[in-house]
Order: structure tokens, then C-alpha cells, then sequence
């Protein structure tokens, strides 16, 4: 009892200095007090509440080089796996969906899966404990919190459905708990239709509780309009891998699931949500492109936009403490080499040369978006040209070409800066938030639904081309897809947007043919050491992910193993 109290003390301390520094997020819980110990009164309430998104946070840090940004890029046509030159080959394993690149790996997803389930276990008991408790909405702490029983509802929904929707993304066939559970392993997969349910019930169920906005101290902290495109992003997504794609999927009627879940949210309704974002959210595109991120702001000598920009509608938040650093960044960028304002990575997560030789020179997204050692001059650093030969020296598959938008940042002299973490500078964590929907999503859904199409179309590509006028496009959909490719480079979209275009789209877009990508140190793979990515692997797996061999072997028989994932 000692110990609650002592955990209590010190959490009414964090509580009050979060309403003091940088935002709602900045600070995290102590998350060890039972459900039987808890909610007891105001502070521990919202405690749990700051607990969900604590689990949400972990989710998309806590799982090594394996969490959701990185290997939806990986992934994808943008990228390939990286890595050291003398490190294990599951990258490759990833990047080629073929386990028998690295047959011992059966247990990848291990952390990012139960940190999921972890999660929704959290918001569970929020959701089932929120009506046995007396709320005062008056007091002045709910009132200086903006802590009410139906908005704190609404935020925990919302976490419960992001983290459910790219858990299905990932795998597919998932166990559906809406109840607390000590082992959500050992529930059945459900039919993806139930899930998907209720994805889209909590999103419903959160918008008309949600604020548009909170307090600058409370940033961070999840709005209506958040809300809304993320259901936007879901009606696509599974209207679009399951309406689109030819082949008979395992274990779902595709028909059937499209009919189940058209009654329960329809394309007039989401136009109306994202209608309401374009009209009344008050977001908008910053002026300039590469000033969204630290790194490629100060490269390209322009103000970096910062955190709390106009065109973010929802980010998960990073803080300037223990315990809330974004981890995965430091996969990415050259190993044991700076490139100021660049900081040095693990090598993972290398961007694809073919997507640079693609790109428009004309489309400031490109510079923006890759760092091309051979190829960068920049303001921050026009004296000292890069050095290619020591940013590949020990990078799998170099290719001179690194994603840039979440690279770290350095001064001159190649200390990090806002990337390096306090009190610590040789860290390789950083503090920059993940953005996840930005209001260029919003524009572009928005004309893919055939919203103000050309309008919406058009916004998107003239602020990527400057002062420049941008070169006259129809908004059809193939051309609004190559939009979104080139506008979300690097942001854990692309793989998913070519999911959603059919699985026989993303096959062929992923595919590499021989004599495949020229690289550098790459591993010898089907007889090459070019990167190749056979077609049939892409297909043969259906898109999803590896399901954790442990969790299938604890299951009791009641999780399967997703397609193409076996080692034969």
C-alpha cells in the first residue's frame, strides 16, 4: 500500500508539471498499479487515461528494429531492409516476404504484438470502469484537464480502433477483446468483419464527443477531427484490400465482409467527415514542404514548422523525458557516419534508387523527402561535401539513398540537437513526434472520393512544386495514387496504399525482376546480389505479416498462422 501511495504522490507531481512544459504527452505514467488498485478518484482516472496512450506510444516504439513505420517501408517499393553488412538478414527476409532468407526468425513481431494487445487491454479497462466512476465534470481539476467521462471515452476509443486497424493491416486475422483479458493469445481469431466493426463503431461512437481542438498545454491529446480521417483511412483501406483484390483471400468472404460492414459506415458519410476537416478544422498545408520535419528544414535553410503545425491532425507526441523518446528512428541513416544536419543510424530502412531516378527533379518533395549523398548540396552544410564511401562502408544494400524525413538532427559540428536525447548525447533516440495524418492525407482522400477533386488534387501538387507552376494533371485516380506515393514518402503509407489498390497492384509495384536494383554490400539472394523480390512471395503471403511463432505455439490451437509465413 506504501507503494501505490508513493506511485500515486509522484504522478499527482508529474501531472501538475505536464500542465506545465511542452504538452499533454510529454510525460508518461508509472504503469505497474492494478485495475483492483485503481480508480479511485480523479487523478488515477485520468492517470489511466494517460496510460492508453503510454500504450500506444509503446506500440510504436517498443519493438526493436520491428515496429509499424519501419517495416511498412520496408515494405514497400521505397525502400529495402538494410542493415549492417555482417548483421542477420531479416530485413531482407521482410523486404522479400520470404522467411527462408532467415528461417530461424519466427518470433519478429513478438514485442509489437503483444504491446498491441497490451493496448487495447488498457482501453478495455478504461471503457469497462468509466461508468463505475462518480465523475465531478466541474472540479477543477477535470476542468483544467478537459477531463469529462464522454470525451476521455472518445480518446480511448480512438486508441482502441488505431491500434485494432493497423494490428489488421500487419496480420490480418486477429483475436477481437473487448474485454479485459491476462492473455489475449489465447482468444480465436475473429472474422475480420468483427473486428473491422468495431474499428469503425469506436471511431463513430468518438467523433461527436471529441473536441476540435484542446489548450496548447494539453497538445497531443486526440480531437474529433483526428477522429474523422482516421475513419476516412480505414473505409478505404478495407473497401479497397478487400473489394480490389482478385485472388480468394484465407479465411474471409471478401463479398460477404463489404456487405457486413456497408450498413455500418458508407462512402456519404465519409465525405461528410472529411468535408468537415477541409471546411471547419482550421488545418491547412504550411507553405513550404520540407519544413514539416528538423533535419530536412535545416538542410534546405528554411524554419522548421515545429510540432504544432497547422497541417498536423493527429501525431503520436514524444516528450524531453525519461521514457518517451521515439526509438526506432535510430535504425535509420548511414552507420557510425554524420552527415551534419543528419544524424548516424543503423543502416535500416535504405531508401530504393529507382525512386529518385523516377522522381520529377522539379518536385521539391524529392530533396525533401530522400537524402542523396552523392547528389545533396545544402545550405546547412555547402563547404563539406558527404562522403559516399563512409556512409556505405558497413550499409547493406547502399544504394546512396537514405529516407530523410526522420533522420535526426545535428549542428555543424554533427552533435545532435533536437534529436539527441537529455542528458545523454550519445543517444540515438529522438524527440521529433510521429506524425501520423497529415491534412495533405485529408486533401487527397478528399479527391479520391471525388470531393472538390481537382481542387483538392491540385493543392497538394502546387505546394509541392514552389514558386514553380506544377506541371497540369488530371485527378484521376491512378494519378491521385502517384500523388499520395510521392507525397508520403517515408510516412508508413505507401505499402499500405498499394495494399488497398488490390494485392495483385501492390505484387506488381514491389516485384523486382533481374537484373534487379545495382547496391552496394548486398547479400547474395536467388543468385544475385542485386535486390530481387520475387512476385509470388508478395502473393503468397497475402500482403500480411508474420503472427509471432510463440503466440501460435501458446495459443492452444486457437491462432493460425498467416499464409506464406512458414518455413518449408
Amino acid at each position: 500500500m506504501k507503494r501505490v501511495k508513493r506511485i500515486i504522490s509522484i504522478m499527482l507531481l508529474v501531472l501538475f508539471f505536464a500542465n506545465c512544459k511542452k504538452s499533454f504527452l510529454d510525460i508518461y505514467p508509472v504503469d505497474n498499479l492494478t485495475e483492483a488498485t485503481f480508480f479511485k478518484n480523479e487523478e488515477e482516472v485520468y492517470q489511466t487515461l494517460v496510460g492508453c496512450y503510454q500504450g500506444m506510444h509503446d506500440w510504436l516504439n517498443n519493438g526493436g528494429n520491428w515496429v509499424y513505420p519501419i517495416v511498412s517501408d520496408i515494405m514497400s517499393d521505397d525502400a529495402s531492409g538494410g542493415a549492417g553488412k555482417s548483421d542477420y538478414l531479416l530485413p531482407q527476409a521482410l523486404d522479400r516476404f520470404d522467411l527462408g532468407i532467415a528461417p530461424g526468425e519466427v518470433n519478429t513481431y513478438s514485442t509489437m504484438w503483444g504491446n498491441a494487445f497490451t493496448t487495447i487491454n488498457r482501453c478495455n479497462t478504461f471503457l469497462k470502469k468509466i461508468d463505475q466512476f462518480p465523475w465531478d465534470e466541474n472540479s477543477e481539476f477535470a476542468q483544467a484537464n478537459y477531463f469529462t467521462k464522454s470525451r476521455s471515452g472518445g480518446e480511448v476509443r480512438f486508441i482502441r480502433a488505431y491500434t485494432y486497424f493497423c494490428s489488421m493491416q500487419m496480420w490480418g486475422h486477429l483475436p477481437l477483446v473487448t474485454e479485459t483479458t491476462a492473455d489475449a493469445g489465447k482468444e480465436a481469431q475473429a472474422d475480420p468483419k468483427l473486428i473491422y466493426e468495431l474499428i469503425v463503431n469506436d471511431l463513430k461512437a468518438a467523433i461527436p464527443v471529441l473536441p476540435p481542438s484542446f489548450p496548447d498545454a494539453l497538445n497531443g491529446r486526440i480531437t474529433k477531427y483526428a477522429a474523422e480521417a482516421l475513419l476516412a483511412r480505414v473505409y478505404l483501406f478495407y473497401t479497397g484490400y478487400y473489394g480490389k483484390t482478385q485472388a480468394e483471400l484465407p479465411r474471409v468472404n471478401k463479398s460477404e465482409l463489404l456487405s457486413y460492414m456497408a450498413p455500418l459506415l458508407s462512402e456519404s458519410e465519409v465525405k461528410g467527415y472529411l468535408t468537415d476537416i477541409i471546411q471547419n478544422s482550421g488545418a491547412n498545408l504550411v507553405t513550404n514542404f520540407a519544413s514539416l520535419w528538423p533535419a530536412g528544414a535545416s538542410a534546405a535553410g528554411v524554419d522548421y514548422a515545429g510540432e504544432y503545425n497547422h497541417e498536423i491532425i493527429f501525431a503520436i507526441k514524444e516528450g524531453y523525458v525519461d521514457g518517451t523518446e521515439m526509438q526506432w528512428v535510430s535504425d535509420m541513416g548511414a552507420r557510425g557516419y554524420i552527415m551534419p544536419p543528419y544524424g548516424r543510424g543503423w543502416g535500416f530502412d535504405v531508401g530504393n534508387k529507382t525512386l529518385w531516378d523516377a522522381w520529377d527533379p522539379n518536385d521539391t518533395r524529392r530533396n525533401a523527402s530522400l537524402m542523396n549523398v552523392l547528389q545533396e548540396q545544402n545550405s546547412f552544410n555547402s563547404t563539406t561535401p558527404y562522403d559516399d564511401a563512409a556512409a556505405g562502408t558497413d550499409v547493406r544494400e547502399y544504394q546512396s539513398l537514405f529516407l530523410k524525413k526522420y533522420l535526426r538532427q545535428t549542428d555543424a559540428s554533427g552533435a545532435e540537437i533536437f534529436g539527441s536525447y537529455v542528458g545523454n548525447p550519445s543517444s540515438m533516440s529522438s524527440y521529433t513526434d510521429y506524425t501520423v495524418i497529415r491534412f495533405a492525407d485529408v486533401l487527397l482522400m478528399a479527391a479520391e472520393l471525388g470531393i472538390d477533386a481537382q481542387a483538392n488534387f491540385d493543392r497538394v501538387r502546387q505546394r509541392a512544386y514552389g514558386s514553380n507552376p506544377a506541371p497540369a494533371k488530371a485527378a484521376t485516380f491512378a494519378n491521385i495514387m502517384d500523388e499520395r506515393h510521392h507525397e508520403f514518402v517515408g510516412e508508413a503509407i505507401r505499402y499500405w496504399d498499394l495494399l488497398r489498390q488490390g494485392l495483385e497492384v501492390a505484387a506488381d509495384a514491389i516485384k523486382i525482376e533481374a537484373p534487379g536494383i545495382p547496391v552496394r554490400n548486398g547479400a547474395m539472394l536467388y543468385g544475385s546480389t542485386n535486390v530481387l523480390i520475387k512476385r509470388e512471395q508478395v502473393m503468397a503471403t497475402f500482403g500480411l505479416s508474420q503472427i509471432p511463432a510463440q503466440q501460435i505455439s501458446l495459443s492452444q490451437g486457437n491462432l493460425v498462422q498467416n499464409e506464406g509465413w512458414t518455413v518449408k
